[in-house]
C-alpha cells in the first residue's frame, strides 16, 4: 500500500486537536482529583487543630490551619470557605469543619468546562483534658 505525499499531514493536522483536547481533559481531571485532596487534608487538619484549643478560638484556628494547608498544597484551589461550627454529643463536644474551594480553571476554557467547587467536612472530638473550656 503506497502512501500518497503530504497524508502524513494531513491526518497529524487532523488528529492535533484531537490530541490538545485529551491532554487539557487529563490536566482537568488531575487538578479536580488534586483539589478534592487538598480540600480533604485542610479539613482534617483544620478540624484537628480546633480540637486542641479553646471553644473561644476555635473557629479563628480552623480557618487559619486550612488556609495555609490549601495555600501550601499548591494552586489547585481558589475561593477558599471555610466553615466551624461546635456541636454537642451528650458529653462530648465535638468540631465540624467544613472546607470549600473553587477549581482553578482558567487555562481550560477552550474545553467549555465551567469551575467546579469541591468540598469536604472533618469532625474531631474536644479533647477536655488539653483544652480549657
Amino acid at each position: 500500500m503506497k502512501t500518497q505525499p503530504g497524508s502524513v499531514t494531513v491526518e497529524l493536522v487532523i488528529l492535533t486537536p484531537v490530541l490538545m483536547v485529551l491532554i487539557m481533559f487529563g490536566v482537568y481531571a488531575g487538578r479536580s482529583s488534586e483539589a478534592l485532596i487538598q480540600v480533604r487534608h485542610a479539613a482534617d487538619q483544620a478540624a484537628r487543630a480546633a480540637s486542641k484549643v479553646s471553644r473561644s478560638s476555635a473557629t479563628n484556628t480552623a480557618a487559619e490551619v486550612a488556609r495555609k494547608s490549601l495555600a501550601n498544597s499548591g494552586r489547585s484551589c481558589t475561593d477558599i470557605l471555610v466553615d466551624t461550627s461546635l456541636l454537642s454529643r451528650g458529653d462530648d463536644l465535638t468540631v465540624r469543619v467544613s472546607v470549600g474551594c473553587t477549581i482553578e480553571t482558567r487555562e481550560l476554557v477552550v474545553l467549555g468546562i465551567r469551575s467546579r467547587r469541591v468540598n469536604a467536612t472533618s469532625t474531631e472530638i474536644v479533647d477536655r483534658w488539653r483544652v480549657d473550656s
